[in-house]
């Protein structure tokens, strides 16, 4: 006795659809044990990269942040002018009368040169920090914050929850700057240097 598929035009014997339906199914069906192998793994997977992930223990803890009085900020430099030309005044060089007997001819020491004029010695500005050695911030993002003229570790250990507002919204950081503590990483970055 035959049964004819109506889909696939292809006729199916009983004995074809005995032996289906004692194929595995359910439970025993082997696609399960391959979907619970891949599932293991993919779990397997996770917990891994979640232990090798650094962990920003400031951010975990929510320490107190140090007073801002403790930073070390720079001196600005005096800006020296250029002084004007002075001509020197000539001098005139008195011999002292010589002891010997016979008389020495008397020598005028040579004029003075010139005094040149000091020229203004600008400071050099300090390097820029490595701002991607923070957890969170990368490349992109340093080169971001450089853009609006923070570089070094004081400008970011300095803001205020206003500033920290201000630049999570201008650079979309979705409050990363608050949870993974950069402020307090900035700190101890500035502190350390």
């Amino acid at each position: 006795m035959a049964w004819f598929d109506e889909v696939s035009g292809l006729g199916v014997t009983g004995e074809q659809a005995q032996k289906a339906w004692r194929t595995p199914m359910g439970f025993a069906s082997p696609l399960w044990f391959a979907f619970g192998a891949a599932a293991s793994a993919g779990v397997a997977y996770w917990w891994m990269t979640r232990w090798t992930k650094t962990v920003n223990v400031e951010a975990l803890a929510g320490l107190v942040e140090a007073p801002l009085a403790s930073l070390v900020e720079p001196e600005p430099v005096a800006v020296v002018e250029p002084v004007a030309e002075v001509a020197p005044e000539p001098v005139l060089a008195v011999a002292p009368e010589p002891i010997v007997v016979e008389a020495a001819p008397v020598v005028a020491a040579p004029a003075p040169e010139k005094a040149k004029p000091v020229k203004a010695v600008k400071a050099a500005p300090p390097a820029p920090d490595d701002l991607t050695r923070m957890n969170g911030i990368g490349p992109k993002l340093s080169e971001s914050l450089a853009a609006r003229g923070v570089t070094r570790f004081a400008h970011i250990a300095a803001w205020t929850a206003d500033d920290l507002a201000e630049i999570d919204k201008a650079l979309s950081l979705k409050g990363r700057a608050v949870r993974e503590a950069w402020v307090a990483q900035a700190k101890r970055f500035a502190h350390a240097s």
